[in-house]
């Protein structure tokens, strides 16, 4: 599911010069074409989710679409207040995207769980939450959530 979604990504970015991905450490073989593609568009911050999340606002604010992916802890829960504040608060259409459910990288130990997404996007009121169960349903939804105008957050299945 994640690689259908980096490839639809990489294909509307050819399209679209608002649509910015930020990740966190990570993707490098997942996100290698947009890399290369559209440096000027791809940001990969390491390990700093709230700058991350922080960007990606500031993005937002500027009429620009943020793609921010990271492994679903690390995209909720240490950017968690940067999030409520300015994402959620302000509905900037910015765009969560979590890889991973529950224990699908368990084998990288409890700290990369994401059993617990459901329970803390319920904490949002202004973010859709979408977890499609296959590939059809995250295609079916996918130009939706570029064009909604307001915060959304996607689960995939690693």
């Amino acid at each position: 599911m994640r690689k259908q979604f980096s490839e639809r990504l990489h294909q509307e970015m050819a399209k679209n010069k608002d649509l910015f991905l930020l990740t966190g450490d990570l993707g490098y073989g997942l996100w290698d074409r947009i890399r290369i593609d559209y440096p000027n568009r791809f940001y990969n911050v390491g390990s700093s989710e709230q700058l991350m999340m922080g960007m990606a606002a500031g993005l937002a604010m500027d009429g620009k679409i943020p793609i921010v992916y990271s492994i679903t802890p690390f995209l909720l829960y240490r950017p968690f207040e940067t999030i409520r504040n300015y994402v959620d608060h302000e509905q900037l259409p910015v765009k969560l995207i979590g890889g991973g459910r529950d224990k699908d990288y368990g084998y990288l130990g409890f700290s990369h769980w994401a059993e617990e997404d459901k329970q803390i996007m319920k904490v949002f009121k202004n973010i859709k939450t979408i977890h499609p169960k296959n590939i059809e349903i995250m295609n079916k939804n996918f130009n939706w959530i570029l064009d909604k105008k307001t915060p959304v957050y996607m689960n995939l299945k690693r």
